[in-house]
């Protein structure tokens, strides 16, 4: 990654959403310089975005620090190349069936302490199970500043993780049309772009590939209740399509009359294209079984 030469600060009073950190546990940690608020005046503070994060966070020792614009010029992430293109990425998400992470890479700027870097060795990310930041981001003028070990929290119960513009207002945010088909005409709020029966919205809520037939969100394989073992009670096995990006539930309908109920909630995705849960059921003549997708951490 190219380390930017120039910068003209953006004011603390640019337009910014309004922060995705928590107000209870907003502070990170520098040996060197104090308390960092992650909130910063709330109105400006950090936003944790599904592809960027945007916005400032301030210590009292060293002023406002931009963690992003919200704005990368290939509408997508900051390339990290420019004094107009700089910032933190939210990427490379990861799963393991228990955890979701993504990590946060690139560069922040202070105008009184230079450069912060988000990168590997601190292993700087958000852990989407929970909100909570982890790993540590590194400045030269500062030395190692700690996001974890006082839980910086993104608000669960608000704004969690943010998607991002939609521009087009077609309830796709605009990275993520970008990012899948190149631009914003492609994608609409009524289309089926590939044909195969999932909706362009329905993929984005999934994070399936809107041009790929084959890819999509579906149970691939069911095993319905049963007994493992003699008296136990009664299990059934779904096993569903998933995305490291994304978080499920799995819902149930006795009859397909009645409306579809969770039975499991908020569940990780496994390392691998698909993720098995098994979980107690009952038994009964007729069952239907769906899995619903969502954005982490998102109501």
């Amino acid at each position: 990654m190219k380390l930017i030469r120039a910068l003209i600060l953006l004011a603390p009073l640019a337009a910014h959403a309004a922060t995705t950190i928590d107000s209870i546990k907003p502070n990170a940690y520098g040996a060197n310089i104090g308390w960092v608020n992650l909130r910063g005046n709330v109105t400006n503070g950090a936003v944790i975005g599904e592809y960027i994060c945007s916005g400032f966070i301030y210590s009292a020792n060293c002023g406002w620090i931009n963690i992003g614009g919200g704005a990368p010029a290939n509408g997508i992430r900051y390339q990290n190349n420019s004094a107009t293109d700089f910032g933190v990425n939210t990427q490379d998400y990861t799963a393991n069936g228990i955890v979701c992470e993504a990590k946060l890479r690139g560069f922040a700027y202070g105008a009184n302490i230079g450069w912060v870097n988000f990168e590997a060795t601190g292993n700087p990310r958000v852990d989407l199970s929970n909100g909570k930041l982890r790993g540590f981001a590194y400045g030269a003028n500062v030395g190692w500043i700690n996001l974890g070990e006082l839980d910086v929290n993104v608000n669960v119960a608000t704004t969690s993780i943010a998607p991002g513009a939609d521009t087009d207002s077609d309830t796709i945010p605009d990275a993520w049309e970008r990012d899948k088909v190149g631009n914003l005409a492609l994608l609409t709020a009524t289309g089926d772009r590939d044909g195969d029966g999932e909706p362009d919205t329905e993929e984005y809520a999934a994070d399936t590939n809107p041009s790929d037939q084959a890819d999509r969100l579906r149970v691939t394989a069911l095993v319905p209740p049963r007994q493992l073992v003699m008296a136990g009670p009664f299990v059934t096995d779904v096993t569903w399509t998933s995305k490291a990006t994304r978080k499920y539930s799995i819902e149930i309908s006795p009859d397909l009359i009645a409306a579809f109920a969770p039975a499991l909630t908020n569940l990780a995705p496994g390392s691998g294209a698909t993720t098995l849960k098994q979980f107690t059921d009952i038994f009964a003549l007729k069952r239907f079984y769906r899995v619903r997708a969502k954005l982490p951490l998102a109501p």
